[in-house]
């Protein structure tokens, strides 16, 4: 059994309640002289947390980017958490800093409050904390340079051909030529191909090339219904609904007077306009 590391929390956050949190979770939490971040929440991963307050003040001495570079430079994930609505600053030039730290490769993450920030980190932390995948993904997925590799490509681009009946199909008939060959009637021997996915290798393999301006239309998607609202609604002539209570706040602050935010799950009224 791994023992997992515990996480790390900078001493000045200690009176945030973000400490509890992440211990009520059942995270094993430990206070720490941080050289840089405000917490260490696994391998590799460590958050910046900044206040409606702070993040202003960092922003015009230039403190901000240098933590960033900072963090960055100690730890592979860097995340900045601002949280609440920030003062002292004008709009403009605190989405500029974010906006350049995520030219940077910092992930930023906005929170509503302190509860907000502690329910981001726990999440975070217990992801952190997760088994490795068992299949490693190394960046964007590239064509492959064996010829076998570029058919099984080919053939599992053909609707209802997985790679793995691709393969099956080529180890079976030798190469693509012979699966095109044995379309579509040969191929209805081989487990797993029917009548319908025998017939789209056999358009696919050997039906003749049409110019794009010839090609039939393709069937239009079946128009979606009304989607459910989400949690936080807006009320008003055409109710309006939210995932983030944050942003349904934003949308009511240019509401139409008598608007109100409903908590979608407790009905409680939240604000007005």
């Amino acid at each position: 059994m791994v023992e997992l590391e515990p996480v790390l929390v900078d001493h000045r956050e200690r009176r945030s309640g973000i400490p509890q949190a992440l211990s009520d979770a059942g995270l094993d939490v430990r206070l720490a002289d941080l050289p840089v971040g405000d917490y260490v929440l696994g391998p590799g991963l460590a958050v910046e947390r900044k206040g409606p307050t702070d993040l202003g003040s960092s922003i015009r001495s230039g403190r901000l980017f240098d933590q960033a570079v900072r963090l960055q430079s100690a730890f592979p994930q860097a995340v900045l958490v601002v949280e609440g609505e920030p003062r002292g600053i004008a709009e403009d030039a605190w989405r500029g800093a974010v906006c350049r730290l995520v030219e940077d490769g910092v992930t930023v993450l906005h929170s509503l409050d302190v509860d907000d920030s502690a329910a981001w980190l726990v999440r975070l932390a217990k992801r952190a904390r997760r088994p490795a995948p068992t299949v490693l993904t190394e960046g964007p997925r590239r064509a492959p340079r064996h010829p076998s590799g570029q058919a099984e490509t080919m053939l599992s681009t053909v609707p209802g051909v997985s790679p793995t009946m691709a393969r099956s199909l080529l180890a079976a008939y030798g190469s693509l030529a012979a699966v095109a060959d044995a379309a579509p009637d040969g191929l209805r021997t081989h487990p797993g191909i029917g009548r319908v996915r025998a017939a789209r290798l056999d358009d696919a393999l050997n039906g003749a090339f049409v110019a794009p301006a010839d090609r039939e239309p393709e069937p239009e998607r079946t128009p979606r219904g009304p989607r459910p609202l989400r949690r936080w609604v807006l009320t008003g002539v055409e109710p309006e609904s939210f995932d983030r209570r944050a942003i349904a706040l934003r949308a009511l602050r240019s509401a139409d007077p008598g608007t109100t935010l409903v908590d979608g799950l407790t009905g409680e009224v939240v604000a007005s306009a």
